[in-house]
């Protein structure tokens, strides 16, 4: 039997382009309200308190005050619904932000990285950034792959919604490449940054023109005697370093310079690895040429550089499987402190509501089993709690840092 062939020219690769796209505009129609603006939901009397780490009680507590300024939620027939910014009303109320309580001056930067693609990169990085948000942390995301899966994430579609402008494209390009241009140089990542749906989370987007990034900064490094093409990213946090208390940069599954950058940028580097030998070689391969990305860090600055935490992540992890048991339990006890103690779990409950555009914080109503949701929810609450016990650490070292400046 012969095989029909169905030989593929540009004409036809361009035109499974336009369809690639109308099966994502279905989906991304399926998942969302008739606006196509995602919104978050509303959370009860009961995780609002557990957002806040208090009693519910403290809550009717300050409702009892009759202050105006203080939000109530609203009412239903068996609820009291908040939404998020009225929670974070609460706590500030309560002087529980956590910029209140750890007096944090700059942010700290973690950094998702692996060179490898299918990791869990994406949905390590959303999902941090959602948490902290939460928390009521000022929290900026930055989407530096082009392939843009978590601006996605946050309802937009990255080719129709997203101008380069909102891009970190000209942070990339620089003073020089757009002095000439219409919209110019702006000299700060604050005209890139768009509000999200989630307060206190802002996004800097991404789209297939983010490409262009590599490019410009390779063109640079050969063009402009004092560039150092690894600094875009950090410089550009810099810019807008007073309004945010964290900043969480998802980055492309290869080693490129914008990586490189985000590397850079990093106080803190996440690694997703797989307990699978073929997800875990990659791993190695990382860590290999992070080395090498590294020493040329060095070569270039006065002061090495240090990360204040370096955290591997057993992702995508099922428990039921005994090869992947064996492999996380050597990742565990090779890394020991450098390895999140606890995997992040790959459920079929994020597994279910991935086609609907949610993550694990924003689905209500889930439709399985309750118990199943529940799971899920603490496999992410508890590789998210490890990665901010960190983010404070760094926050109170500075601390001390300071007052020992000062105190000299």
């Amino acid at each position: 039997m012969i095989t029909k062939r169905t030989p593929a020219d540009l004409g036809v690769i361009r035109d499974l382009a336009e369809k690639a796209g109308a099966v994502i505009d279905r989906a991304r129609q399926a998942a969302l309200d008739p606006e196509t603006h995602k919104k978050l939901r509303r959370f009860t009397l009961r995780e609002a308190a557990q957002t806040l780490e208090v009693h519910p009680r403290k809550i009717y507590e300050l409702l009892g005050q009759n202050d105006p300024g203080l939000p109530t939620g609203e009412r239903t027939k068996s609820k009291r619904l908040f939404t998020l910014e009225e929670i974070h009303l609460l706590q500030a109320r309560m002087k529980q932000l956590p910029a209140q309580k750890y007096d944090i001056r700059e942010p700290v930067v973690v950094t998702v990285a692996n060179f490898k693609g299918g990791v869990a990169k994406t949905f390590t990085a959303v999902t941090l950034a959602q948490f902290f948000a939460l928390k009521g942390y000022r929290t900026l995301a930055i989407d530096l792959d082009p392939q843009a899966s978590l601006t996605s994430m946050f309802g937009l579609n990255p080719q129709r919604d997203v101008d380069e402008r909102q891009t970190f494209l000209p942070y990339f390009y620089g003073p020089e490449m757009l002095k000439d241009t219409e919209d110019g140089w702006t000299g700060t990542l604050e005209t890139a940054i768009q509000k999200t749906y989630w307060h206190g989370l802002d996004l800097v987007a991404s789209n297939l023109q983010l490409y262009g990034g590599d490019f410009a900064l390779g063109m640079r490094k050969d063009s402009e005697p004092n560039f150092v093409f690894f600094k875009p990213v950090a410089e550009a946090i810099a810019s807008v370093r007073d309004r945010y208390d964290v900043v969480v940069i998802d980055t492309p599954p290869s080693l490129s310079f914008s990586a490189t950058a985000a590397i850079y940028a990093a106080d803190g580097l996440v690694i997703p690895a797989p307990a699978a030998m073929v997800d875990f070689e990659s791993a190695r391969s990382f860590f290999t040429l992070l080395c090498d990305v590294i020493e040329v860090f060095n070569k270039r600055e006065a002061q090495p550089k240090q990360f204040d935490f370096l955290k591997l992540l057993v992702s995508k992890y099922q428990p039921s499987v005994p090869v992947q048991q064996r492999i996380a339990n050597w990742q565990r006890t090779i890394f020991d402190d450098y390895c999140v103690s606890e995997p992040m779990l790959l459920t079929t409950v994020v597994q279910n509501i991935g086609p609907a555009m949610q993550t694990i914080y924003e689905a209500q109503d889930y439709k399985g089993s309750r118990q199943a949701f529940k799971r899920a929810l603490e496999s992410v609450n508890a590789v998210n709690e490890q990665i901010e016990a960190e983010v404070i650490g760094t926050i109170q070292a500075r601390a001390a840092r300071h007052g020992r400046e000062k105190a000299a």
